[in-house]
């Protein structure tokens, strides 16, 4: 048994090392909105949970998320003004 965990933790270990390089790549998604609509920090913007890469596949949250700009941004969710 002890074998086997090592084997899995080895295995997964060179997995995320090859996924690294793929992940770092990906670019953070940018959302473009009007000016006023991020006006005031604390206005909340509502979007679907798959606009950020990191609640994309948490399917216990519902589908459509509202957060402020601050909120989306530690989600990996990058808010600009058109």
């Amino acid at each position: 048994m002890f074998v086997a965990i090592r084997i899995t933790a080895a295995l997964a270990a060179t997995t995320i090392a090859a996924a690294g390089p793929a992940l770092a790549a990906r670019k953070p998604p940018v959302v473009i909105v009007p000016a006023r609509v991020i006006a005031d920090p604390a206005a909340k913007i509502c979007m679907p949970r798959t606009t950020s890469p990191l609640l994309a596949k948490d399917k216990t949250l519902p589908d459509t998320l509202c957060r402020t700009v601050a909120g989306w941004a530690d989600y990996g969710v990058t808010i600009r003004a058109k």
